[in-house]
């Protein structure tokens, strides 16, 4: 009898232990969610490596311009995937547009790609079209993002001028932690 009650007490001071360690976690998981996504060693939710180069492409931009992978090479070139699903996105587009801003100021370029049905005609396009170069709104499909390797939003990868990734990551985190080279 006696040892019944304590491998029943010890099963409660068990479960008592997995509930706190599961509430830390959940904490620890929304604040990460409220601060904008992963920090930028957390970068393996991404594929986009540091080898890999621009992927081939041929999209239009909102404003009806056409754009490829060409368009991108010969210069410093950021490029930012935000979805309408994702409340981090709307976050992110001023630290992003202050990228682009000094991008832009050195010579470079940047592109936004929206992702979600209806995008083009989406509030974050029209934010992301005051801040950046390019905006490219993409549907359901997520052809761009999945060519690029984003998997989770938002996320962002620097491109040098012969369009090979020097930095990638994800959330707004990981983005204010990224110079822009001189």
């Amino acid at each position: 009898m006696i040892l019944a009650v304590g491998a029943l007490v010890l099963a409660g001071v068990v479960g008592v232990v997995n509930l706190a360690i599961l509430l830390v976690v959940l904490r620890r998981w929304r604040g990460l969610e409220a601060a904008g996504g992963l920090p930028a060693a957390a970068g393996a939710f991404t594929d986009v490596r540091m080898i890999d180069r621009i992927p081939g492409f041929s999209a239009r931009a909102v404003d009806g311009t056409a754009v490829t992978e060409r368009t991108l090479l010969g210069k410093e070139t950021l490029v930012g995937f935000f979805s309408l699903t994702c409340r981090a996105c709307v976050d992110a587009v001023p630290v992003f547009a202050g990228h682009a801003e000094r991008l832009r100021a050195s010579g470079g370029t940047s592109l936004a790609i929206v992702h979600g049905d209806g995008a083009a005609g989406s509030e974050l396009a029209a934010m992301l079209g005051d801040a950046m170069d390019i905006v490219i709104a993409e549907g359901a499909e997520a052809e761009l993002s999945r060519r690029y390797g984003a998997k989770h939003y938002p996320t962002y990868a620097w491109y040098d001028r012969n369009g090979m990734v020097t930095s990638a990551g994800v959330g707004v985190a990981a983005l204010r932690t990224e110079l822009v080279a001189p």
